[in-house]
């Protein structure tokens, strides 16, 4: 089936609108202040850290019922995370930061979210970030984290979802994974997603706040290094998108990724696949995750729960029981606090 791109509604209301402005101004202002073009990738990683990093002991103390687990493979490190009591459902995160900063440390909050909103358990991997490790080396540590989901297999169906560079990264990983005729996801949740690294990444008119064709050129050769930026494993936006999965993109009306986007789906639709579009009127990169308060981030997040729940369903009552599945969930009011 094919979905064309639907719109999330717009707020009304004079402070609803005074308070989602000042929030995209202030986004846009300390975004393009701390990550410009030309900022050094080790800088913007300090940078991305210092304000966003949270450790497990701190999330522990704000978010008591949320559990924490480790998985390794070889070197790379996967972390889980729980916010649901026996989530019926596993999704595999893929973080964003232009392939050169984010780690499981800057992402536990939005993981929490993830697994609060999806009834998931969230397993986000600590992937080698570039200019030290260039393509194809995000790819790699993804195959190895989705190989080690599969091959824990226990019967729940498990979906990939990223955001950014992530959400790019997501998609190589369905092309990949595909090519090697291997077990794909049940479904993909992309966000703002960077499918295409090359020059032509960004055209036609956009308000974007502060990520422009000068960041996404400048920060692209740190992650293609010496591949074709066309290479469609770099940039999945020229893959063969035929008999991917079902998958659910978002995008900020307004960013400078959003006419990008709009065609990536459209081909993903004329190759067969079932792409749906959720535009974001007025919003910036990635604002479900970053502006998590307002109304349309919240409809965002309920379009993408609705999607998660219906692309790896729940187990019916009886099936559960067997499992040891309970239909309590834990709502605590601290937890419901980070996800509003």
């Amino acid at each position: 089936m094919h979905h064309e791109a639907s719109r999330l509604p717009v707020r009304t209301g004079t402070t609803g609108a005074l308070t989602r402005w000042l929030s995209l101004q202030a986004y846009g202002l300390v975004t393009r202040t701390l990550f410009r073009p030309t900022t050094p990738p080790r800088t913007m990683r300090r940078r991305f850290e210092r304000f966003g990093g949270q450790s497990r002991a701190a999330m522990l103390a704000r978010h008591p019922a949320v559990v924490f687990g480790d998985r390794g493979v070889g070197q790379l490190v996967i972390e889980s995370v729980r916010a649901t009591s026996r989530p019926p459902r596993r999704l595999l995160y893929l973080h964003g930061g232009a392939f050169v900063m984010g780690s499981t440390a800057s992402y536990r909050s939005r993981a929490i979210r993830f697994s609060y909103r999806c009834d998931a358990e969230v397993f986000v991997p600590d992937y080698r970030l570039a200019p030290e490790h260039p393509f194809p080396a995000a790819l790699d540590d993804a195959v190895s984290a989705w190989r080690a989901l599969a091959a824990t297999d226990d019967g729940r169906p498990t979906l990939v979802a990223g955001d950014s560079a992530g959400g790019g990264l997501a998609l190589s990983l369905l092309v990949r994974l595909r090519q090697l005729g291997e077990p794909l996801p049940g479904g993909a949740v992309l966000l703002s997603p960077w499918a295409n690294l090359s020059t032509a990444a960004v055209t036609g008119d956009h308000r974007d706040l502060w990520l422009g064709d000068e960041h996404l050129r400048r920060w692209a050769l740190h992650y293609v290094g010496r591949a074709d930026p066309r290479d469609p494993l770099v940039s999945p936006a020229y893959a063969d998108l035929s008999g991917l999965p079902p998958m659910l993109v978002l995008v900020g009306e307004d960013e400078a990724l959003a006419e990008e986007t709009r065609r990536l789906t459209a081909r993903a639709r004329d190759a067969g696949t079932d792409a749906r579009l959720s535009i974001g009127p007025g919003m910036q990169h990635d604002w479900p995750l970053t502006l998590p308060w307002l109304s349309e981030s919240r409809r965002a997040w309920v379009e993408i729960a609705s999607f998660v729940a219906e692309r790896a369903p729940d187990l019916p009552p009886t099936a559960r029981a067997v499992r040891g599945f309970t239909e309590q969930r834990v709502c605590t009011r601290t937890l419901e606090g980070a996800v509003t």
